[in-house]
């Protein structure tokens, strides 16, 4: 009983030995493939992900714009955000999103500009 115990467990070891080595293959081949994506999406100049699927691969060109100082504009606009702030973050931004994303429009508008202005949210 003892020797069939043991040959089950040299069995299990094998066993685990090869998943492991396995698995460090699988990770050595995801990691040369990544690898491998970054180089073909500079060379096409592709779009990341998230506007790819928006804006396609053609000939269009994205002008993404990141706002870095997002409370402290809210903070300009009212004394009251400041608890907002604090209470419902996630809320006030999107106001704030919202209120610039109009902002920009009618700013290219009366330029002349037609844009097609939209939010997306990065990961």
């Amino acid at each position: 009983m003892s020797v069939v115990g043991l040959v089950l467990v040299l069995v299990g070891v094998g066993v685990l030995g090869l998943a492991v080595r396995e698995l460090r293959v699988l990770r050595s081949d995801v990691g040369l493939l990544g690898e491998r994506v970054d180089e073909l999406v500079d060379e096409i100049d592709a779009l990341p992900p998230e506007l790819s699927r928006t804006f396609g691969v053609g000939a269009r060109h994205v002008v993404a714009v990141e706002i870095l100082n997002l409370f402290e504009l809210a903070h300009k606009e009212s004394a009251l955000t400041r608890p907002l702030t604090v209470l419902t973050p996630r809320l006030l931004r999107d106001v704030v999103h919202r209120r610039l994303i109009g902002k920009v429009r009618q700013s290219l508008t009366d330029q002349g500009v037609r844009a097609d202005v939209r939010l997306h949210r990065a990961r």
